[in-house]
């Protein structure tokens, strides 16, 4: 918030060499008036004294009800702010970059969510001998964000502010983010991360180097950040009359300081500085600023809309803070066409609407030839998980007429041109699968232009849009197969769908994911039935439990034991006994430099061969093999040790199973 009636004499971090300010920088703000016309603007008139200057600023809160930002989109003719701004419809605006013939800008520059032609902008190869060339840095806002970039010289000097905060803080003139809704460029920087930049006088030729105007008293405008992003920050400063004197650079940069700006941006001044509200017009001395000669028409602004009645959706539009417009689920969802995710862009004048479509509800306009869109629409695309998704647009066939209309797709960085031919049929119609990924920063968008002529009454339908998973997630109902760096699903990770199996004693595994491996208990009939595994011509003589006995109930996942715990049954010590001296009289087997011993033991219930088992390192996982080498011999469980870090999934309950109902991969 503004700090006001504030005596501040300022100890700043230096940009360079720079030291703390002189007489010239200490600024005494004295308020004089303070506004606030809508929710979310406040607008504070300030004097300062020695010598004698009017300030206005404009606060703006970012996380406001209606409050959304605009600038100037690539304009044919220079507009004043107060043209501009009553002609769009917002509540507050201001100048914005610096300009030359074309119109253009010294900078970049994006309006209605279009960025300019370059030819437009001051990053025109053409421009590459101007002094002004890539220099500039800029403030941009997108949908639930607001982010900056710093200039080109404090980007050189990043050392001396140990910069670390911004869009791309090692590229010059860097390419705005996908999504961006509005930007405007500026320089020199003011506060670069929090630390007012400084100057041993503010004359001194050491004292922004990179624009030398800055050393002279002059009228100004500037746009400002604060840290948490919340608050945008416009400023101007009268000057050249009797009544302001103007500001040198040093002293806007200790205004915007006193603001609490994180990042601040020197704008076009002079002349040109001049702030507009919806109701009183004009309030600063814009004239005088142009040494008389009116109000200046410029070639960019910054437009703030906050008014209830204003057009705008209730939800603010940049707030950093407002939770997600609508999180699509894993399986996916639909996207109303009036809902908060839907912007639409342009003149009301050419937008209809209707109760018709998806839900009752469409908007349609048609379509024209230029190379800019006029009116179009996007949806905002935020994803809970990333994953591949069918996405499908609602078409009316009573308003959906042409047959060429553009989308454009922004999915995971990557941005994809889909034409559709709206009159061929209604209904869910697809633009194809694409690869989000999980978060926002994505977005679906319908445009009106063409390139070549249409016809007249080519009505460009926008109404719902659909998004459906195509590829495999937890709580799709199958236990799936992990593909790429995504492990398995398992009844860890995915319970919903891997539930627990049973566990299966001797392979090393959790298979019941109770947190214990191989515990064993076979139930009041023990642990196997009608085979003699352990070769003691004994037929499932024993219920202990353990590897070797024998007892009256299955031990494998067909059958109902061994999914419990409990001590060996009483009078069966004597098979224990027996159990360890046929594990001592096993045969030891090496293989290669390993040495190997391999036990045959009882498989509870299975009517097979005697399972083996090598006491190698780690657990032990089983595997079916035919023994007599034909589809009728008789089928051996052959088990060995494998290290636990090898077990990726359980041996039961995966889909994928050998013929004994276990994993075989």
């Amino acid at each position: 918030m503004l700090r006001r009636l504030v005596l501040l004499l300022i100890a700043l971090v230096p940009a360079t060499s720079a030291t703390s300010a002189t007489s010239a920088q200490a600024l005494t703000l004295s308020q004089v008036d303070q506004s606030t016309p809508w929710p979310g603007i406040v607008i504070t008139q300030y004097r300062t004294s020695d010598p004698a200057t009017d300030v206005w600023v404009a606060e703006i809160d970012l996380c406001a009800d209606h409050v959304r930002v605009e600038a100037t989109g690539a304009p044919s003719s220079y507009q004043t702010a107060s043209g501009w701004g009553s002609s769009t419809g917002v509540q507050l605006a201001t100048n914005g970059d610096f300009y030359s013939s074309g119109p253009s800008v010294y900078g970049d520059a994006v309006g209605g969510a279009l960025r300019w032609p370059l030819d437009q902008t001051g990053l025109d190869p053409s421009h590459a001998s101007e002094w002004f060339y890539e220099r500039h840095g800029w403030i941009a806002f997108g949908h639930d964000w607001v982010d900056f970039t710093h200039t080109e010289w404090v980007k050189q000097n990043a050392a001396s502010f140990g910069i670390v905060d911004g869009w791309e803080p090692t590229v010059v003139a860097s390419a705005p983010p996908l999504g961006t809704i509005s930007l405007v460029s500026g320089f020199p920087e003011l506060v670069v991360e929090g630390q007012v930049i400084t100057c041993p006088s503010p004359t001194d030729s050491s004292c922004f180097p990179d624009r030398s105007d800055m050393r002279d008293r002059h009228p100004r405008t500037a746009m400002g950040l604060t840290a948490d992003r919340q608050t945008f920050l416009l400023v101007v400063v009268d000057g050249r009359t009797a009544q302001s004197a103007g500001m040198y650079g040093a002293e806007l940069a200790d205004l915007m300081g006193q603001l609490g700006a994180y990042v601040a941006f020197n704008l076009d001044g002079g002349g040109s500085t001049q702030m507009w509200v919806d109701g009183p017009g004009t309030i600063n001395n814009a004239s005088g600023n142009n040494g008389g000669g009116g109000l200046r028409a410029v070639a960019n602004h910054w437009g703030v809309f906050a008014r209830a009645d204003s057009g705008v959706p209730l939800r603010p539009a940049h707030c950093v803070a407002e939770p997600a417009c609508q999180t699509i689920p894993p399986p996916g969802d639909i996207l109303e066409s009036d809902g908060p995710c839907a912007w639409l862009f342009g003149s009301d004048t050419w937008w209809r609407e209707e109760t018709a479509g998806y839900g009752g509800h469409l908007y349609w306009t048609n379509a024209f030839t230029s190379d800019e869109p006029s009116n179009w629409a996007w949806w905002q695309l935020q994803f809970e998980q990333a994953g591949e998704y069918l996405l499908q647009v609602w078409v009316d066939d009573t308003f959906g007429v042409y047959d060429n209309v553009r989308y454009e797709v922004v999915a995971d960085g990557q941005s994809t041109v889909v034409y559709l031919d709206q009159g061929a049929a209604g209904g869910w119609r697809d633009l194809g699968s694409f690869q989000f990924t999980q978060g926002g920063a994505q977005f679906l968008a319908v445009y009106d232009n063409v390139a070549g002529s249409v016809p007249s009454d080519q009505h460009v339908v926008v109404d719902a849009i659909s998004l459906t998973r195509l590829d495999a997630w937890c709580g799709d109902g199958t236990c799936d197969v992990g593909t790429g760096t995504e492990p398995d699903e398992d009844c860890f990770t995915c319970p919903a769908d891997c539930p627990a199996g049973v566990e299966i004693p001797g392979n090393g595994i959790d298979d019941d994911c109770d947190g214990e491996v191989d515990e064993e208990d076979c139930g009041p009939d023990g642990c196997d039935a009608g085979v003699d595994e352990d070769a003691d011509t004994d037929t499932d003589a024993d219920a202990t439990g353990l590897p070797g006995s024998d007892g009256g109930t299955t031990g494998d996942a067909s059958g109902g034991g061994c999914n419990c715990s409990s001590a060996p049954a009483p009078g069966a010590w004597g098979v224990v006994l027996l159990w360890l001296l046929l594990f001592f009289m096993a045969r030891r087997r090496t293989t290669g430099n390993q040495e190997r011993a391999d036990v045959e033991f009882e498989i509870p219930g299975n009517d097979r061969e005697p399972a083996r088992c090598g006491r190698a390192r780690g657990g032990c996982a089983r595997e079916a093999v035919a023994v007599g080498g034909s589809s009728g011999g008789v089928l051996r469980d052959r088990a060995h040790w494998i290290h636990p870090a090898a077990h990726a999934r359980r041996a039961v309950g995966h889909r994928g199973g050998g013929r004994d109902g276990l994993d075989h991969r």
